[in-house]
């Protein structure tokens, strides 16, 4: 069986800024994560993904609403939602 100094629970931000620092100082560590990709809930679904979203909605509503004004002339852009969702 494997042993460690530190063993930390999540891999979220402060879980592997916390592994990190650990290793620096030369301690033998480990992070033990439930999903699949690191970086925790904000990083992969959360905050992070969100304001992808939002970003891109506040963008279709710039071209819908304000861009004639700014003498941008042409079609507004229309919502693929699967690209969208793949992009966040």
């Amino acid at each position: 069986m494997a042993s460690y100094d530190v063993i930390i629970l999540g891999a979220g931000p402060g879980g592997y800024v916390c592994a990190i620092r650990c290793a620096q100082l030369g301690l033998k560590t480990a992070v033990v994560e439930g999903r699949e990709t690191l970086g925790g809930t904000c990083l992969n679904v959360g905050c992070i993904p969100s304001k992808a979203l939002l970003h891109a909605s506040h963008m279709l509503h710039e071209a819908e609403h304000n861009f004639a004004a700014m003498g941008l002339k042409g079609k507004a852009p229309t919502v693929d939602w699967k690209e969208m969702l793949a992009y966040k």
